[in-house]
């Protein structure tokens, strides 16, 4: 054995015999180059040393890989020769990033060993402080991870939204290949008594269809028992446990492989973490499986799962536990925002459902209503010019234009019911008093041609007598078809259709007209009250019932403002308030011109015409076929009443077909 290193092979004869060098290790070695592996004594890392003779770094060629290998971290090259090779090799011109020495040759094993030790003592130093580096970014990256999940926790209302990014989050954060949250659902005392419902899922290895289904809480099942515990549950590998309750399963955990076998999965590691809320209950829990190894993408071959996968360790453990903590108090604010949301929704209805029983004859006009403004409200979010190109709704401004529409007639209930219902122009008991009357009349003639004939028959001579009751019969007939010509015009007049100009003065005539009664009174065909009512040029309101119908929108303006609602729907009142107002300001109640109404309001505007026009179930008149009805509605906007790039917005997209309220 020598003590001088000359040459490559006393280094590996050294390596081999002397004793000083036990923990190096001949990796690999080439044509004037070896390279060593040791462990550095302080870190315990394992670092990789070349030592590189003449031959090799006088090639440019030839020491290019090496220098390369240099600039890596866990590699040094030393190049070995002579003081006179050294200098004329000009080695100080190297990369100043690759680690690099240079040591005369020969040499003796004590100086090599120095050599040796320091370059792996700087290795490791190196690879230690890139490491802490690295963990302190990983550190780093990981909380900015944290907060923004936190942050998009606390903006996210939907709860399918919000499982999906606590799950996304939770794997990216762990690496698990696959994972899915569970909610527990139902409120009984005794937890065991709730079930557990399949929310969420992802699997990055498989592609698996979501299909919700729910289990009951039990204490065999890993998520059952996370449940029960408000424990984390790391399971190393599933498919290593014990008999249930010996050995590693001191959970009594049975693994159905079913889905495994299903869909050549492996589940091993395994990662229960509960949500839990603000009152110390588990809400939910998070599960991970899988934890990959650095390096490993997806899970392919059965054998994957063997190499590929590694426990949860404790910072995943930390790192869940802290996602999960957040998790809960932001499922427990979606879950209590359901749940209000649910009551309003519950609310909203039933206070729907007071209107329409109080006018049948309006059933399902709100519903369909707050469809076609919700539906024009989407349709303008997607407008990329003109007026609107820059207006948009929110999901929260789409809650409440929906509000706004179903509760928009809220204020009929302060209008009288008589008034709400009224189809005809005449009250049904108008009517009936009229026909009694007309009834009342024709008897009265017929009693008249009675006593004539009486009359007649004793003083008349019996020449006479023939000729005169035929002309009385015939007079008590065309009195008779009179009555029954007047009657049969004040029932067409009755109904709600355009009287014209003609029928407005014959009804005059007819209240002109007078009869006794059985006492002798006189008394009109007609009193005012009932011309009044038969006069209605349109519809079957008078000017003092139109306006109290009219005031259903005072009534809902005021009645929604007695309400508490939240910021995200304090507009309802406006909106709903707004919904008979016209852009050139002959709308009500008050009177309100252009950009004064809100947009939604004028939307509304338009949806609640055409319903009204098109409906079906309307009493006092037909419903209007939908080319009709956008040709009338074309109208009103062209006397600049409804907004025109609503309106086109509303035929372009084809809103109307929302309802398919086509009564043509």
């Amino acid at each position: 054995m020598t003590n001088i290193i000359g040459s490559p092979d006393d280094l590996v004869n050294a390596v081999a015999r002397d004793r000083r060098m036990i923990g190096y290790r001949v990796r690999r070695q080439g044509d004037g180059w070896i390279e060593l592996e040791v462990v550095a004594q302080r870190s315990k890392l394992a670092v990789l040393l070349v030592v590189a003779w003449p031959e090799v770094w006088r090639d440019a060629d030839l020491l290019r890989p090496h220098l390369v290998r240099a600039r890596s971290g866990n590699y040094a090259l030393i190049v070995v020769g002579s003081d006179d090779e050294l200098e004329a090799a000009k080695l100080d011109t190297m990369p100043a990033d690759a680690d690099f020495t240079a040591v005369a040759a020969p040499m003796g094993m004590a100086r090599l060993l120095l050599t040796l030790r320091n370059r792996a003592e700087a290795i490791a130093q190196r690879m230690a402080a890139a490491g802490l580096e690295l963990e302190l970014e990983q550190s780093r990256h990981e909380n900015d991870m944290l907060i923004a999940i936190g942050r998009a926790l606390s903006q996210e209302r939907d709860i399918q939204s919000l499982l999906a990014i606590i799950l996304r989050r939770a794997c990216e954060v762990t690496s698990a290949d696959a994972g899915s949250v569970y909610i527990v659902a139902g409120h009984d005392e005794e937890v065991t008594q709730r079930i557990l419902r399949f929310a969420v899922s992802q699997n990055d290895s498989r592609d698996i269809p979501a299909t919700g289904f729910t289990m009951p809480v039990s204490a065999s099942s890993i998520v059952g028992s996370c449940v029960l515990s408000g424990d984390v549950l790391n399971v190393r590998d599933l498919y290593a446990l014990d008999e249930p309750g010996s050995g590693n399963n001191p959970w009594g955990f049975i693994h159905d492989r079913s889905f495994d076998d299903k869909y050549r999965y492996q589940t091993r590691s395994v990662l229960a973490v509960p949500m839990i809320s603000a009152r110390a209950e588990v809400i939910g829990v998070i599960q991970l499986i899988n934890k990959r190894g650095k390096g490993w993408i997806t899970l392919d071959l059965p054998q994957d799962f063997d190499d590929g996968i590694i426990p949860f360790d404790d910072v995943s453990v930390a790192y869940v536990s802290a996602l999960a903590s957040q998790a809960g108090i932001a499922l427990e604010n979606v879950l209590l925002y359901e749940e209000v949301k649910t009551l309003f929704d519950g609310f909203v209805k039933a206070a729907v459902t007071a209107i329409e029983s109080r006018d049948p004859t309006t059933s399902g006009h709100s519903e369909r209503v707050a469809e076609l403004t919700v539906g024009l409200a989407r349709a303008v979010n997607h407008v990329g010019t003109g007026t609107f190109r820059e207006v948009r709704f929110s999901r929260d401004d789409l809650t409440q234009i929906e509000y706004a529409a179903l509760l928009h007639d809220f204020g009929k209930v302060g209008v009288r019911e008589h008034i709400l219902v009224k189809a005809k122009k005449l009250y049904e008991h108008e009517r009936e008093l009229i026909l009694q009357r007309f009834q009342l009349i024709k008897r009265g003639f017929k009693i008249e041609g009675l006593e004539r004939k009486v009359q007649y028959l004793m003083e008349a001579s019996r020449e006479q007598v023939q000729a005169d009751l035929a002309a009385i019969d015939k007079g008590l007939v065309d009195k008779v078809a009179e009555l029954d010509d007047i009657i049969k015009f004040i029932l067409t007049s009755n109904e709600p259709t355009v009287l014209d100009q003609g029928g407005f003065e014959r009804i005059a005539t007819i209240a002109g007209m007078s009869y006794h009664d059985e006492v002798g009174s006189i008394g009109p065909f007609l009193n005012a009250g009932e011309a009044a009512s038969l006069q209605i040029r349109r519809g079957s309101l008078t000017e003092e019932e139109r306006l109290e119908i009219n005031s259903h929108v005072t009534h809902s303006f005021n009645f929604l403002c007695q309400i508490p609602w939240s910021r995200t729907l304090r507009d309802v009142p406006t909106i709903a308030g707004g919904h008979h107002e016209k852009l050139d300001g002959s709308g009500y109640p008050r009177g309100l011109k252009g950009a004064d109404i809100p947009i939604p309001a004028r939307m509304m505007a338009i949806a609640d015409i055409y319903d009204a026009l098109t409906a079906k179930d309307r009493p006092y008149k037909k419903a209007i076929p939908t080319e009709k009805a956008l040709d009338i509605l074309a109208g009103d906007v062209t006397r600049g009443q409804l907004d025109a790039d609503l309106f086109d917005v509303f035929v372009n997209q084809q809103i109307y077909q929302v309802t398919q309220q086509d009564g043509g």
